[in-house]
């Protein structure tokens, strides 16, 4: 799966509808909070399951840029439109 952002494009190991399910509440839960302990974890978790090595694959990044793949990433895999979410 290939995810589009504006650091770039990244290429991202697919996940099955069962993982999707299994990740999904706290995902809804994270979003809905807008908790920033919250959504970092859930980028890290994320991350660990898009990429075989993140290091190498987000190598040259910000740490804000990193953050704004991992949430593109997160979307990705959920189906979250982040514009429709913030009005965009």
């Amino acid at each position: 799966m290939i995810v589009n952002t504006k650091n770039g494009e990244f290429e991202c190991r697919d996940i099955t509808r069962a993982e999707r399910r299994k990740h999904l509440k706290k995902v809804k839960k994270a979003f809905a909070n807008q908790d920033s302990d919250e959504l970092h974890d859930l980028c890290d978790e994320f991350g660990k399951i898009a990429f075989k090595n993140i290091d190498e694959s987000l190598k040259g990044l910000s740490a804000l840029q990193e953050d704004e793949v991992l949430v593109s990433v997160v979307c990705a895999y959920m189906g979250i439109d982040l514009e429709k979410q913030i009005g965009g």
